[in-house]
């Protein structure tokens, strides 16, 4: 029996400390909320309402775009697979896609690039360019073409 009643008068002691705590715990503790911010005044945001009109202004040009393509409204341009090669000729509004601009810019500064090189001689390399000197090996001192030849 003793050992009953010290085992009780332990648990008993664990559990008025833990009563203890809780009470101290709530008599410690702030009245207001401790976690519950207080709601502040409400102010206009204006950052919100700028992002929304910078996404949908993205859009606006293709809106108000009205440029009728040589081939809108014909058959070619219901047919799928042929579609996605004449889309732009369909509907120019493609253009602005770089799936089908990028190929159109690469062509077109592409010939302006080989025209200027054609007309004005200066844009071609000078002759003397390809052609390289005999220069000293620094080792054994022999003439060294270049060409991996040696004299």
């Amino acid at each position: 029996m003793a050992r009953r009643t010290r085992s009780s008068s332990a648990l008993g002691s664990v559990l008025v400390t833990a009563v203890l705590c809780l009470a101290a715990q709530w008599i410690l503790a702030p009245s207001s909320g401790a976690f519950i911010q207080p709601r502040a005044p409400k102010t206009a945001d204006v950052a919100p309402a700028v992002g929304a009109l910078a996404a949908l202004s993205a859009s606006l040009p293709a809106e108000a775009y009205s440029f009728k393509g040589p081939l809108t409204g014909s058959e070619v341009c219901t047919q799928k697979p042929l579609f996605y090669i004449i889309a732009p000729a369909c509907d120019p509004i493609f253009l602005v896609s770089p799936i089908y601009l990028a190929p159109i810019l690469i062509v077109f500064w592409g010939t302006i690039i080989t025209v200027i090189q054609l007309l004005i001689p200066a844009t071609q390399p000078d002759e003397d360019l390809g052609e390289i000197e005999p220069r000293a090996c620094h080792k054994t001192g022999e003439a060294f073409t270049g060409s991996g030849v040696r004299n």
